[in-house]
Order: structure tokens, then C-alpha cells, then sequence
């Protein structure tokens, strides 16, 4: 998510539950029971280049690394729906489709201080924060049920990843708050978890955020092993510089950033990552996801598709080609008009390959930017079955 804020200030207008999420949750009472939660309703707030390069990037199957799927679904966006209002929205599954995204990272969001159904009053209301983040769950769950996604789990999970069916989603939890111990991160996995921020901007009780900096609290440094051991990738988004140099630090398992952009291109900007950490996560065979949120990518000024290109070559010239992905966060608080023109949603995907290979980016890096790397990140990670 890109904006400081995503509650109630920056949220679109329309916030009821969508008759569609209604029926995922009622398809879904089982979780219900097994989470042991009393459901209130969505509605309830919560206290507490060239032309052959061209060509064989068309028909290249993509991953996008950050998505926040239930949150739109949460504010009654019909994520089915081939007719949602294109201004205020850039992304769903039929725009995915056209896209040709395979595979998708999709969030888990909550957010303290917030009394949208995917808040929590403070950091201490753990309870709230879980309930949150297992509304969205169930969104998921219930989506796979009816077969419109495929969560990923396993390596097995990635078999045929590019062939017709499914989208694939990774689940990713962006901010940790709703973990409501180290020792309870195996069940979060066993629900499917396969990617944990310890933070978003505005801090846990785990870590310091961009927004609100601070270190890893002795329970984040609990977290990080407990998340090492799972197998849990840790993402390095929304970080403070301490709390992230320490993730670096101390965990073993694989890091990567999903959706961040080069600090040294938007410099004054704590949420994007230095040179340094881009270096870290190279030597880690992590990958540094692209956002396309236009303030990401040029400061005091409207951002074009040679922003967008800039940061990319940076992150090559840095950290190495295997370090290129997507991470578009796309309507993560902002609208399809606030991303450059012809990179705001993703059927805008080949515009953005053709500029990079304009640039000088390789038919094999632009296929590492498109998937490869991200797929190389699963694979090593992933439990086998």
C-alpha cells in the first residue's frame, strides 16, 4: 500500500460490503468456527524495447509481487466484475486476466488506528488486528473455493503456474500486527502465509516503519526466527532503516522488497530502498518489486514511463538484473490517474516492457522482470508439498 494513510481519509467513498463479499464470507463459515472469531460483519468497524523483444514479452505470462485485493473487495469493489469504474479503479481479476498475470502476491492490509473494517484501534489490540487480517483470509479462501484463484502453498503449487486456469495468489501479509505471537506464525502458515512485512508505515509491535521509525522490538526479533523456520519470506517494504537493516541482519531465510521503489531517484523518502539495501537483497537472491504510485517515482513533479524506466535500470545497475520485478501496488490507496500514463493498470504491463527494452534491457532480463525472478524466490522457499 503507497499512501500514509489508507483509512477513512483516503478511502473511496463507497464502503459497504459488496453482495459478492457477503457471499464469500457466508461460503466460508467454516473458517469462521475454526478461527474462533465472532464475525460482525464487514460492515462493523473495528475498535481497538524492439519490436521482437516486443513481441516475445507479449506472450510472457507475468507476477505482480503486491496487490491489496481484499482491502478493494472490503470497500465493495466486485473483483469479478468487467465493468468497475476504470477513473477510480485500475485492478481486478478480469483486468489481471488481460494482463496475463499468472501469479499475484495479495495482501493481507490492516492498519492501526483506523476504524475501517481492516482496522485496529492501537497496537496492544491484538485481537482486532487478527480479525481483521482473517476477514480478509476468508476472502481468499472463499474465492478458492469457488475456484476463481489457486492459493499457493507449496512448490507443487507453481506446476503449470503459466498455463490456462486460475490466477495463482501468494498470500502476503503487510504488517504483522494481526500475528498475535511469534508462536502463533505456524497457523498463520498453515492458512496459507507465505510472505510477512513485519510493518506497515506506521509501526507494530514488532518493528519501526517508515512512517513511525523505531528497531525490532525483542518480540520482532522473536517473529523473524519464527518466520525463518516456517520458511516465510520476509518482506522489506514499509521498514524502518533500523528495523529493516536488522530483518537483514538476522534472518536467514529469503528477503525481498515487493513494492518499493530507489531512494536515491526520490531521495527524502524513508518508505524506498538505499543502494545498500539493494545490495542486501541481491546478495540474498531477493528481488526489489517496482511500484507504479507516480509519487513513488519522481518527486514534486508528474511521473512518466521514464521514471518508471529509471528505476529499473537503477535497481540493474545496483543489485543485478535477477533483482528486477513487479510490484505495482496498484490501487493500494491511490487511483489509476495518480501512475505515469500508460503504466496505471495492468493491461499496461507491454507499455512498460516496451520502454524497458527501448532502454536496453535483454529479452532474458525483461523475462526475470516479468516473472523469472519472482519464480526463482518461490521456488527456494516454498515447501515442497
Amino acid at each position: 500500500m503507497a499512501a500514509i494513510t489508507k483509512g477513512a481519509n483516503n478511502a473511496p467513498a463507497k464502503s459497504r460490503t459488496s453482495p459478492r463479499v457477503v457471499g464469500l464470507i457466508i461460503d466460508t463459515s467454516d473458517m469462521m468456527q475454526e478461527c474462533n472469531c465472532c464475525f460482525k460483519g464487514l460492515d462493523t468497524p473495528y475498535s481497538g524495447g524492439q519490436n521482437a523483444t516486443m513481441t516475445n514479452s507479449l506472450n510472457h505470462a507475468r507476477i505482480d509481487g503486491h496487490l491489496d485485493l481484499a482491502y478493494l473487495a472490503m470497500q465493495g469493489i466486485d473483483l469479478e466484475s468487467n465493468s468497475i469504474d476504470r477513473a477510480r479503479y485500475g485492478v481486478n481479476f478480469p483486468a489481471l486476466v488481460t494482463g496475463e498475470f499468472k501469479i499475484i502476491f495479495a495482501t493481507l492490509f490492516t492498519e492501526v488506528g483506523c476504524d475501517e473494517p481492516w482496522g485496529y484501534a492501537n497496537h496492544m489490540d491484538v485481537d482486532a488486528a487478527a480479525r481483521a487480517a482473517r476477514l480478509q483470509l476468508r476472502l481468499y479462501q472463499g474465492l478458492e473455493s469457488r475456484g476463481v484463484i489457486r492459493i499457493v502453498r507449496t512448490q507443487a503449487d507453481l506446476n503449470g503456474w503459466n498455463s490456462p486456469g486460475p490466477i495463482r495468489v501468494v498470500i502476503l501479509m503487510e504488517g504483522a500486527d494481526p500475528i498475535e505471537s511469534p508462536e502463533r506464525a505456524k497457523w498463520w502458515f498453515e492458512q496459507g502465509v507465505r510472505m510477512v512485512g513485519l510493518t506497515w508505515a506506521k509501526g507494530s509491535r514488532y518493528a519501526g516503519g517508515n512512517a513511525a521509525p523505531g528497531a525490532l522490538t525483542a518480540a520482532g526479533r522473536d517473529m523473524v526466527q519464527s518466520l525463518d523456520a516456517l520458511g516465510i519470506i520476509h518482506d522489506l517494504s514499509h521498514l524502518s532503516d533500523q528495523a529493516c537493516a536488522q530483518v537483514i541482519a538476522l534472518s536467514k531465510g529469503a528477503i525481498v522488497s515487493s513494492h518499493s521503489n530507489c531512494r536515491s531517484l526520490v531521495p527524502g523518502n524513508e518508505r524506498h530502498l538505499t543502494d545498500e539495501t539493494i545490495r542486501a537483497i541481491s546478495a540474498r537472491a531477493g528481488v526489489c518489486g517496482l511500484n507504479l504510485y507516480g509519487k513513488f517515482l519522481a518527486n514534486d513533479r508528474v511521473a512518466t514511463m521514464d521514471d518508471v524506466v529509471r528505476h529499473v535500470k537503477h535497481v540493474r545497475e545496483v543489485g543485478g538484473a535477477k533483482c528486477l520485478a513487479f510490484g505495482s501496488d496498484f490501487d493500494g490507496g491511490f487511483t489509476p490517474s495518480d501512475c505515469p500514463a500508460r503504466a496505471q493498470r495492468p493491461e499496461d504491463a507491454p507499455h512498460i516492457e516496451q520502454a524497458l527494452a527501448q532502454a536496453g534491457l535483454t529479452s532474458e532480463e525483461l523475462a526475470g522482470f516479468q516473472s523469472e525472478n519472482w519464480l526463482r524466490v518461490l521456488r527456494a522457499s516454498l515447501p515442497k508439498n
